[in-house]
């Protein structure tokens, strides 16, 4: 049986993911990344930036942050242990990618509900339809036949 090598599509996945739902999460929670990832393309919904928590004279409450902070490192930790052929990494990727993006939806819909601006009711109405697309294009490339081949043969190679 001829060995299958590891597919350059998975390369490009865990960059991609380790890059846009754990790193420019963290940076956007950093002092300096505040403006830094408000704007730029919506992988998220409200660009995974805990500064869209904070009110006009508040700090965002603790578990709202840690739980952001929590999906954003685990998404990226679980994509480097998909990398290395792991059929569990695999899905651990896909479910905290997509916990993820349901978590900032969350977020985005509770704002919408506590907004009083219909400019900004919009606005956030807005944030909640990019999203899904990258969240199924995540789904749709770890689920190609080559991807799905890989992790058959990687998952008999490590039992």
């Amino acid at each position: 049986m001829r060995r299958i090598q590891k597919p350059i599509r998975l390369y490009v996945l865990t960059i991609f993911v380790v890059l846009v739902y754990g790193v420019l999460p963290l940076v956007s929670a950093m002092p300096f990344g505040r403006d830094l990832w408000l704007l730029g393309i919506p992988f998220l919904p409200l660009n995974g930036s805990i500064w869209t928590m904070y009110g006009p004279d508040s700090e965002p409450p603790f578990f709202l942050v840690f739980i952001s902070l929590f999906l954003s490192a685990f998404a990226s930790l679980s994509a480097i242990w998909a990398f290395y052929g792991f059929k569990e990494g695999k899905y651990s990727t896909l479910s905290f990618v997509t916990l993820d993006v349901l978590w900032w939806s969350f977020l985005a819909v509770w704002a919408i509900v506590q907004s009083e601006s219909p400019a900004n009711v919009i606005g956030l109405i807005l944030e909640l339809v990019i999203p899904p697309f990258w969240l199924g294009f995540i789904w749709w490339n770890f689920l190609k036949p080559d991807i799905v081949a890989y992790y058959e043969q990687e998952s008999e190679l490590h039992s």
